[in-house]
């Protein structure tokens, strides 16, 4: 974890990424094509617009970003590259073939995995190749020791939790999935006033994280956010994200019907013996 020192000078921001992967954009019939319907603030209406995906989001000052070397190296004189934005997310995750659903969620079937990854890797996942919806607070207003210990309790949650706790999208001892987990570390870290430390009890729902930073005081302004899509414009349509999504999802294609075609083969087993 040599990437927590002298943070308290080189990180600059965190925010809070809400992303809607449970519901669908709202569309209206315009002639004869769609179009996507639009908020008061300007952004997409969503069908099931309380249900969320939140990860934290941490930028780093340019000129001391965090460098990267290579998987258990001696040597940490020469980085191998350099990152100043990166993201910390829940994700869930099963055997292959296996989709999240609410069954598994609730009865703990499925493994939470903790990741840590840059911020245009995390664009390129949900925005380039899924063409998800991806909002974004306000830069939360954390003092420069409390942006330190977010990010350092965030590194080692993931480090602590590895591939073995499971995934539980609600318990009322023991939530464990992609909102819970980011607002348990942002209430360990922030000094709240007494009714804030009241309204910090919500917290294990994926539903309006919105509404939680308000009731923690971190979240005056609920029309200030923006989409992470106009932000990141430029870098979905150059040519080479373009061209690197077709090779991605021409590889998960051959994966899913080499999975149809193993899976042909074992019923085809089971029936003839």
């Amino acid at each position: 974890l040599d990437v927590i020192r002298d943070l308290d000078s080189s990180l600059v921001g965190s925010e809070m990424c809400i992303r809607d992967s449970f519901s669908a954009v709202k569309l209206k019939q315009t002639g004869d094509s769609k179009e996507v319907i639009l908020d008061r603030t300007g952004l997409p209406k969503r069908k099931i617009p309380a249900l969320n995906h939140v990860q934290s989001r941490f930028r780093f000052d340019p000129n001391r970003p965090i460098q990267l070397y290579p998987l258990l190296a001696d040597d940490l004189t020469s980085p191998i590259g350099a990152i100043d934005d990166i993201v910390y997310s829940l994700e869930v995750t099963g055997p292959p073939g296996v989709k999240f659903n609410l069954t598994d969620g609730l009865r703990g079937n499925l493994l939470s995995a903790h990741r840590l990854l840059s911020t245009r890797e995390m664009v390129f996942e949900r925005l380039v190749v899924e063409n998800q919806i991806l909002t974004e607070s306000p830069p939360l207003e954390l003092t420069n020791e409390e942006k330190r210990k977010l990010l350092v309790r965030s590194l080692f949650r993931s480090h602590d939790a590895g591939m073995e706790e499971p995934y539980y999208l609600y318990r009322f001892c023991g939530t464990n999935n992609c909102t819970s987990n980011p607002f348990q570390i942002l209430d360990q870290v922030v000094q709240y006033s007494l009714l804030e430390r009241m309204g910090a009890v919500l917290y294990r729902l994926p539903l309006n994280p919105q509404l939680y930073l308000r009731i923690r005081g971190l979240y005056p302004n609920p029309q200030q956010r923006h989409l992470v899509r106009d932000e990141f414009a430029a870098f979905i349509e150059a040519t080479e994200t373009q061209q690197r999504k077709r090779e991605h999802v021409k590889r998960i294609n051959a994966l899913k019907r080499e999975r149809r075609r193993a899976a042909g083969r074992s019923h085809s087993a089971e029936a003839t013996g």
